[in-house]
């Protein structure tokens, strides 16, 4: 049928077409059709046959109108077509931007909670995990005393401790002048600063850098849960305060370990923490040694 128009077309002769002031031609009818749908013309352009003066549109002209009304549905159908695909790619657009929300969402979820999770421990340094809390650790330089001695008192509210001068243990002063050094190195206040001074004017250099003794200590405390978890198994209804304190050596190497509880001074919970802070990888450092002071709340205290 359409090869049959066509022809027909071609034996009604040639066309004129008017672009602004320019008439061309002539063409033929189907070359006329080839150009609509090109876009060279257009259903308003100007046509007339060859040989006479009055030109009307494409749309007016009988023997095209057939074809306008084909290329004018192809064109809506083209349009519909074209906002479907933009409504597609926006959809697209949108969900990649929230699936890459999401992502971002879970990824700095799972840094926190990583984050957290070595810093403060599973369960976290503040909140309770199978009742085990954590206080904050306190830095400052060693001081000598006997394997036998008790920890500096840490400001608490544990009623069975009263509060002792720090340096001051529970053995009984020595008389003598070495007992007058020994008392009067206890009165000392503790040294925490880069540089302390002494009663005799004598300034004395720390080395120890406190901010990386600090990062070792966030990174690593919750794996002593673990020594009292199984001290809690070993002893149902266990309910405590067992402060604690380890000497780090000029080597980085944790070398000595006080833990202020007389149930808790030997023993595994000992044996379990000590070799566990001796895997702690603190820097190498000179000058005087650093001590860490922990303290653990085990279970919940009337």
């Amino acid at each position: 049928m359409l090869a049959a128009q066509e022809l027909a077309m071609d034996n009604d002769g040639q066309w004129l077409f008017r672009q602004g002031d320019l008439v061309l031609g002539p063409i033929t009818a189907s070359q006329v059709v080839e150009k609509l749908y090109t876009g060279e013309l257009t259903p308003d352009s100007p046509v007339a046959p060859a040989g006479e003066r009055e030109f009307r549109t494409l749309r007016d002209t009988a023997a095209f109108q057939v074809h306008i009304a084909r290329y004018e549905a192809q064109g809506r159908v083209a349009q519909t077509m074209l906002v479907e695909q933009a409504r597609n790619q926006k959809r697209v657009k949108l969900l990649a931007g929230v699936a890459a929300g999401v992502a971002l969402l879970l990824g700095v979820t799972g840094w926190y909670l990583a984050r957290n999770a070595a810093v403060y421990g599973l369960f976290g340094a503040t909140e309770e995990g199978d009742g085990i809390t954590m206080d904050p650790p306190t830095i400052r330089l060693a001081q000598a005393r006997g394997d036998d001695e008790d920890l500096f008192a840490y400001p608490s509210n544990d009623p069975r401790r009263p509060d002792r001068p720090q340096g001051q243990g529970s053995a009984t002063p020595k008389t003598g002048s070495s007992g007058a050094v020994a008392s009067a190195a206890a009165s000392r206040p503790p040294r925490t600063g880069s540089v302390s001074t002494d009663p005799d004017g004598l300034e004395m250099a720390q080395q120890f850098d406190q901010g990386a003794i600090n990062r070792v200590v966030a990174g690593n405390q919750s794996k002593l849960f673990r020594c009292f978890k199984e001290e809690a198994e070993r002893t149902p209804g266990l309910a405590a305060k067992i402060p604690m304190e380890f000497v780090i050596g000029n080597d980085g190497r944790v070398n000595k370990l006080w833990v202020d509880n007389p149930q808790f001074k030997q023993g595994p919970l000992y044996e379990c923490l000590f070799a566990e802070l001796k895997k702690w990888p603190f820097k190498a450092y000179d000058g005087e040694r650093a001590t860490v002071g922990l303290s653990f709340n085990i279970g919940k205290r009337g």
